[in-house]
């Protein structure tokens, strides 16, 4: 199992926690730097293909400053409320920041919970989504099996999560960027200059692609897909129970 410090014997969870309680202060601007901008419209293709469900009731999973979070209310009519969850107090509280500043306190607030056993009964959301924070689970197929759960019957989950492109000639700049880059960025920005050597490290250990679909069919999701984004450096994952609706061609305006 990929872990963040490798010298230390704690549970990943309990070493994910810390990280992100570490990094939290700098870790938007981080994000924006090390994915060159492109998060953004990443968030917003994942939120283009959850439109169509017009879910009203959301869970934020991994939600660490609530970027996805506010989104997903600015962005899609439906929604009346998002909930975010995170092993991160920190994360947290800067995304209760952000949203107090934004005037979203009604339709946003955040828990501390572990994903693969929320406090949550059976069928409390329309949807779930995921942004960016799946790499770091310890346990994928159970947080998995625990957000079916939570589904109602015609829930949906999205998954927006870095991935390594399988061109090999991309793959080959990816590995520079990714393995020397964003590592050195990571300790210029940082006191933690475990982190994001963490980053690369724990995007090669995660199933991507087939093999996630896999696991979502495997905890119950009726159907599964993927969609990857040029140049494949990040893969949006669908599980739903009901009907699928096809893919919007067009993302939304921004």
């Amino acid at each position: 199992m990929i872990t963040p410090y490798k010298d230390s014997d704690e549970p990943k969870v309990d070493q994910i926690r810390k990280m992100f309680n570490r990094i939290a202060p700098k870790y938007d601007r981080l994000n924006r730097i090390i994915s060159l901008g492109l998060d953004r419209s990443w968030r917003r293709r994942a939120l283009h293909l959850l439109a169509p469900y017009q879910p009203k009731e959301v869970l934020d999973v991994a939600t660490g400053t609530g970027d996805l979070a506010i989104e997903l209310v600015q962005t899609i009519p439906s929604i009346t409320h998002v909930t975010g969850i995170d092993i991160s107090e920190e994360m947290m509280r800067i995304g209760g920041e952000k949203v107090r500043m934004l005037g979203l306190d009604r339709k946003i607030d955040f828990l501390r919970q572990d994903s693969t056993a929320t406090d949550f009964t059976e069928a409390t959301f329309d949807a779930a989504t995921i942004g960016f924070g799946i790499r770091n689970f310890s346990d994928i197929p159970a947080a998995a099996r625990e957000l079916h759960r939570i589904l109602r019957p015609s829930g949906v989950l999205i998954i927006v999560e870095l991935s390594e492109p399988t061109n090999p000639i991309l793959h080959l700049g990816y590995k520079l960027y990714a393995g020397h880059i964003v590592p050195l960025i990571g300790r210029l920005m940082t006191e933690d200059k475990d982190a994001y050597s963490y980053l690369p490290q724990s995007i090669k250990a995660m199933p991507q692609r087939e093999q996630m679909v896999e696991i979502l069919k495997e905890a119950g999701f009726r159907e599964a897909f993927y969609e990857s984004i040029f140049p494949g450096s990040c893969t949006i994952y669908v599980g739903i129970n009901a009907a699928p609706i096809p893919f919007p061609t067009e993302d939304i305006a921004e």
